[in-house]
């Protein structure tokens, strides 16, 4: 079992020339035995391609059939979005990232104005309509540490629009402040499944944004 305490590294440096790959690590039980694979990507792939890259590089390469349940991706999208008028600042996507086992799907969302971060995370049982919704409560939740305990802010409706001929996600909130109460709507366009994360949290801000932005929100 020697060699598979050399095979480590060869293994982190494959899955390293895995397009999207931005870091990864095996770790190894007291037997020389792989128990897991962390990998950090972008949002370039989902992570059942991911992980399919991943088993099949490392089978093609070294024979070892390696089971998905082993593998943990965390993705990061380091984009932000700048905003529209200089002289009034608004929060900005810092970071969304994601992690995922066989069960389960925590979504981390991170947020920022200046050098000021707000972050909230969200956890729910795996599937696709889950992975939206936990990415749209992590936002809720990160909005929720930057707004404070004298706003409540939640989601009314969600849904998947063609508005002239590009699919965006549309969403409804309910946005409370102090003595008063309001409707918003947001929306953002999905350029591809990869960022489909990133835009139903634009869809978020874009219906929160102006409005949390004026200078007399309560701290």
């Amino acid at each position: 079992m020697s060699e598979m305490v050399e095979l480590k590294p060869e293994l982190d440096k494959l899955m390293m020339q895995l397009g999207g790959v931005l870091a990864a690590r095996t770790v190894l039980n007291d037997q020389n035995e792989i128990v897991e694979i962390h990998v950090l990507s972008d949002l370039s792939k989902s992570p059942k391609q991911l992980v399919r890259d991943i088993q099949s590089a490392i089978m093609a390469t070294f024979g070892l059939d390696i089971d998905y349940k082993l593998i943990s991706i965390a993705q990061v999208n380091n984009n932000v979005v700048m905003p529209a008028v200089p002289y009034e600042p608004r929060l900005v996507i810092r970071r969304i990232t994601i992690s995922m086992d066989s069960q389960h799907v925590e979504t981390t969302v991170t947020l920022a104005k200046g050098e000021q971060e707000y972050t909230g995370s969200c956890r729910s049982p795996l599937s696709s309509r889950n992975r939206i919704q936990s990415a749209v409560n992590a936002c809720l939740a990160s909005l929720q540490s930057y707004l404070g305990p004298a706003y409540a802010i939640s989601l009314l409706d969600l849904q998947r629009q063609q508005v002239a001929g590009n699919d965006c996600f549309v969403v409804g909130m309910a946005y409370t402040a102090p003595f008063s109460e309001s409707v918003l709507f947001g929306i953002a366009p999905i350029h591809s499944p990869e960022t489909e994360l990133q835009s139903v949290v634009m869809a978020v801000l874009s219906a929160l944004n102006r409005p949390i932005s004026k200078p007399q929100k309560a701290n």
